[in-house]
């Protein structure tokens, strides 16, 4: 009998659920330092990408049942991700520092125009309820919502945006040579 537990991504963060569906809270979410304890440094968003990826693609199904259990603690699988991290090619892991910084920008401006959306929904010239609407109030609510909701995710892309450029390679001083 297989395990009804699955892991996905859910808000950037790799997470394990205990049955078929996301009805119950996540018995397991992977953290930067489920792989900075193997590393004994911090690491960036493409960094836990790809270990949360390879964690993802390789998990057995006796991890699957400690996730449906409640009982899953990283160890081998979570070092084997660094590991493979690191043997990739530098010009590998130089890829996916660049593809992570533009996918994250792209993700930010979205999530900018979102809110400023939200904001100019709410003028007096766009809204399409007058002030003495019986749901005026309702609806400047939600919008509102929606412009905390943007604000908070593109202040949270801006901190991982700053985090990626923290992101070194070794080819930054001399290794240059050494890239394939």
């Amino acid at each position: 009998m297989s395990p009804n537990a699955y892991v996905c991504f859910k808000n950037g963060l790799l997470c394990g659920y205990p049955g078929e569906e996301e009805v119950e809270p996540a018995s397991f979410t992977w953290t930067y330092d489920d792989f900075e304890q193997h590393l004994g440094e911090s690491i960036t968003p493409s960094m836990y990408r790809f270990m949360a990826e390879y964690v993802n693609d390789n998990i057995s199904k006796e991890e699957l049942y400690e996730i449906q259990g409640g009982d899953y603690c990283p160890g081998d699988l979570e070092e084997e991700a660094v590991n493979t991290y690191f043997e990739l090619p530098i010009n590998q892991r130089i890829a996916l520092h660049e593809q992570m910084l533009g996918d994250l920008r792209n993700k930010k401006k979205i999530a900018e125009a979102k809110e400023m959306a939200a904001i100019d929904a709410m003028l007096d010239e766009h809204n399409p309820f007058g002030k003495n609407s019986p749901i005026n109030h309702e609806y400047t609510e939600f919008m509102n919502g929606l412009v905390v909701k943007n604000r908070t995710k593109a202040d949270r892309i801006e901190n991982e945006i700053h985090e990626e450029e923290q992101w070194r390679g070794g080819h930054e001083e001399g290794a240059e040579n050494d890239v394939l």
